[in-house]
């Protein structure tokens, strides 16, 4: 009877334990360490100094790229390189494991934040520039930046926990993460959705918006021509326009390729193979040089951030604290328009 007893039961199933592949800092993995450090230094040095200069009536421009260095901030410390599993329990922890790493769920919502927090500086630029009446109205209610901030956070989160809830499971037999689609049609309209939601659609509005700066800002210099103190405003708003047109333009080199490679996969035009290939990690790799750009793009672009660097490291006391990327001079005498010129361009 002792005997019968110790004897397995054919029907139980077998207890799977966690098992972790062996980790290797290959190629590719060290430049991702790179891309992390670089993103996670550059990142904070910009949320600093934007705090550091913060105006008593911050300006929208300085907010939203302080938004923007955040949502870079927290990419580039979900890009790290860290340990997976090789074998995934079918437990209620196993599966949070899979929903939470293999769709790479917090990475992929703090970039599709600050995909959208860059859309809203473009569209922030368009308004202020084409309807500065109007624009300074809406940015005197303060909690306005902060309402779309957080609207903007709170989609990126929703989407991909509906993504994550119907698609990524473990597999039952092999024990890993899988994504599952319930047929090829489900599969076509997620690649469609995907890739209308993280590319297409905010390339269209930053695409349409800065059009419609560039002949707003051309109306404005025939409009007042020979005028020193619109002038500078339409030097300084120039400068911003700059700025953010190398910024989409980066932002669409290091994130398209990606996009448009899984948008193909989803529609079946690229093999299941393609999923952890060279060209896959290639490109996984380009898109995460994303989040340590924009830094070294205001160093290089905006002496004023150079200055307010500089300054922060020196521990020099700023007798005011004008905006960063929005410096705009409140007077608009000729004499004042000339010495700030000279000194912002």
């Amino acid at each position: 009877m002792a005997e019968r007893d110790t004897m397995p039961d054919p029907t139980s199933t077998p207890v799977v334990e966690w098992t972790w592949r062996s980790f290797s800092w290959s190629y590719f993995e060290v430049l991702h360490l790179v891309s992390a450090v670089v993103g996670i230094i550059g990142n904070f040095l910009v949320i600093q100094v934007l705090n550091r200069r913060r105006a008593a009536e911050s300006r929208s421009t300085d907010t939203l790229i302080g938004a923007l260095a955040v949502a870079d901030f927290l990419t580039s410390i979900f890009i790290i390189p860290l340990p997976s599993a090789a074998i995934v329990p079918t437990t209620h922890l196993g599966k949070l494991y899979c929903k939470m790493t293999l769709p790479g769920f917090f990475l992929f919502v703090s970039f599709t934040s600050s995909i959208y927090i860059l859309t809203t500086i473009s569209v922030e630029r368009f308004l202020a520039i084409a309807y500065p009446l109007r624009f300074n109205q809406l940015m005197a209610r303060k909690r306005i930046l902060g309402i779309v901030i957080s609207m903007i956070w709170i989609t990126s989160i929703v989407v991909y926990v509906i993504f994550i809830a119907t698609t990524v499971s473990v597999d039952p037999v092999k024990h890993t993460c899988i994504l599952s689609f319930s047929s090829p049609a489900w599969k076509a309209v997620y690649g469609y959705f995907m890739f209308s939601f993280r590319l297409l659609f905010p390339c269209i509005i930053m695409l349409v918006t800065q059009v419609a700066i560039v002949r707003a800002l051309q109306r404005s210099s025939v409009r007042f021509k020979g005028q020193m103190a619109v002038s500078f405003h339409v030097k300084a708003r120039n400068r911003v326009l700059k700025l953010m047109l190398v910024v989409i333009i980066i932002y669409v080199l290091t994130w398209g390729p990606g996009q448009v490679s899984f948008f193909l996969f989803t529609i079946g035009v690229l093999p299941p193979s393609y999923i952890g290939s060279t060209l896959h990690t290639s490109i996984i790799l380009l898109t995460t040089l994303n989040s340590c750009m924009n830094p070294v793009i205001y160093i290089a672009w905006f002496r004023e951030f150079r200055v307010a660097l500089k300054q922060m490291f020196s521990c020099q006391k700023r007798g005011d604290s004008s905006p960063v990327f929005d410096n705009v001079p409140e007077s608009t005498t000729a004499t004042s328009t000339t010495q700030r010129s000279d000194s912002n361009i």
